[in-house]
């Protein structure tokens, strides 16, 4: 007696396996790079965050004794946020500059990049004053749920923030 599969009885399998491993091996995919990204996206943020927390660090008092000429303004520390913040998109990055006397906001820290105001303010540059950088940046995630036949999909926005406090250093 011999046993011979029929080529008929396996019709459909594939379609059936795709749809019950593939589709969510694609979610799963999908959501690894958002996840990804949003977490690249967080690193640039907090590492900008620090390095312009520290450019101002280094222009105090003693940095214009002499020769130097090295004062500040919100226009350079919101540039110098703008070149650390690689690869984020200056129109949805904003700047929060707190100084124990002053405080400015820049939404979006392109509106600040022309600012002539001296930072850290002249009260507050001295050596041991505490001065805060908050960055918030608009992030548009990529993960949404798509069903057939629904209306467009919007992609989820969240607000990441990073924050930074050190002293004026000399």
């Amino acid at each position: 007696m011999s046993y011979t599969k029929r080529r008929g009885s396996s019709r459909g399998s594939t379609v059936l396996e795709f749809a019950l491993a593939g589709i969510p091996m694609i979610f799963t995919f999908i959501g690894i790079v958002s996840m990804g990204l949003t977490m690249w996206t967080y690193q640039s943020l907090a590492y900008a965050s620090k390095e312009v927390n520290r450019y101002i660090a280094v222009h105090g008092t003693h940095c214009s004794s002499g020769t130097n000429s090295c004062n500040l303004t919100v226009g350079n520390v919101a540039s110098a946020a703008e070149n650390y913040a690689i690869g984020l998109s200056p129109s949805t990055l904003n700047m929060t500059l707190t100084s124990p006397s002053t405080s400015y906001t820049c939404n979006p820290i392109s509106s600040c990049t022309s600012n002539a105001n001296a930072w850290p303010p002249a009260a507050d540059s001295t050596v041991g004053t505490i001065i805060q950088v908050r960055l918030t940046y608009q992030y548009n995630s990529a993960l949404a749920m798509v069903w057939p036949g629904a209306k467009p999909t919007t992609f989820g926005t969240y607000d990441l923030g990073a924050y930074s406090k050190q002293r004026v250093l000399f």
